[in-house]
């Protein structure tokens, strides 16, 4: 996949957004980047040290710095206007984000692919989490303690 280009004096100044739909016009990028861009947008207005940001410092280039536009839309089509609208989306999914951590967790921890014979493991600690109302380091216990890593 090529990368993104950076800007160049002579060229009209673009937030991260413009060029990365740009780049998603390579249709060997695009069908990752429709899925995954719109919910990084969500964070735009955060710099890479974390500073609330409205508009994108493009060191290069002519015209004004572009202004962040923080909207995207899950890939079940639910739009969302920025960092607090697509928190909300995820809360009203909670079960299945926290599923998905969990999987995620568990298939880093195996150092595997999970299996169908692994679903009765994971909704055991889906369950043990949900139980303590998912925080993070309930999860990493559960996972931890979990017949799932005995039979490993």
């Amino acid at each position: 996949m090529p990368a993104i280009e950076p800007p160049t004096p002579q060229s009209p100044k673009a937030s991260l957004r413009d060029k990365l739909a740009a780049h998603s016009q390579n249709p060997n990028c695009a069908a990752c980047h429709a899925k995954i861009d719109p919910l990084g947008f969500a964070w735009d207005n955060y710099d890479a040290i974390g500073q609330w940001r409205n508009v994108e410092k493009v060191p290069a280039g002519i015209g004004a710095d572009p202004t962040i536009n923080p909207a995207g839309e899950l890939p079940d089509g639910r739009a969302f206007k920025d960092s607090t609208g697509f928190k909300q989306l995820l809360l009203a999914d909670r079960d299945a984000v926290a599923k998905a951590f969990v999987e995620h967790l568990c298939t880093y921890a195996l150092r595997r692919v999970l299996t169908f014979d692994d679903k009765e493991d994971i909704d055991a600690i889906v369950a043990v989490a949900k139980k303590h109302d998912y925080h993070i380091k309930d999860i990493v216990r559960a996972v931890a303690s979990s017949e799932l890593m005995r039979k490993r």
